[in-house]
């Protein structure tokens, strides 16, 4: 059982900003993918739903990094 005060291990500040740019990088070249080959109307909707992803994964590494930053420094 977790407590909710100690719910597991602490992932270092910068790493959480990088992996979610890198999440955000590959999502974005699977839209690419999937929309430079779509035939059908779902292929359209599915890489539009990718790219939505993509950039709310870019906005939120984007904005962990500089707070993270700031926290180290202080």
């Amino acid at each position: 059982m977790t407590h909710s005060d100690h719910a597991g291990t602490e992932v270092p500040p910068k790493v959480t900003g990088g992996l979610l740019l890198c999440g955000a990088t590959i999502v974005l070249m699977f839209s690419i993918l999937t929309l430079g080959g779509a035939s059908e109307w779902f292929d359209y909707v599915s890489g539009v739903i990718f790219l939505s992803l993509a950039s709310v994964l870019a906005y939120r590494g984007l904005q962990s990094l500089p707070k993270r930053w700031y926290a180290v420094k202080k």
